[in-house]
């Protein structure tokens, strides 16, 4: 085993960076719960657009989410210095919006 100067920096990555990508992902989740069951309510008592705008914001914070996660991982990979992460990070991104921008994958 290599010591630990030579290591790469994802080895032995404190417990914090999971923390902080783990609290985007809960946060996007209620969030999008949250927005959604308010445009469901709100769906009971009004008619019209209103309750359907709230509900699309739901589902697109939903999807946004992930979005979010990787930019995040991004971020602080290259802040430890981990620049092989980093950049996989980077690429993941790119394939993410490149996919959403032009469709790529669908049939």
């Amino acid at each position: 085993m290599a010591p630990a100067a030579r290591r790469p920096v994802s080895e032995f990555r404190e417990p914090a960076f999971d923390r902080v990508v783990g609290l985007v992902l809960r946060t996007g989740a209620f969030g999008c719960f949250f927005i959604m069951l308010i445009g469901l309510i709100l769906g009971w008592f009004f008619k019209g657009s209103v309750p359907l705008l709230v509900e699309r914001a739901g589902v697109l914070l939903m999807l946004a989410t992930p979005v979010v996660r990787v930019v995040v991982a991004m971020y602080l990979f290259f802040r430890e210095k981990d620049r092989k992460y980093g950049f996989i990070s980077l690429g993941v991104l790119l394939i993410l919006l490149l996919g959403s921008v032009f469709g790529l994958g669908e049939h």
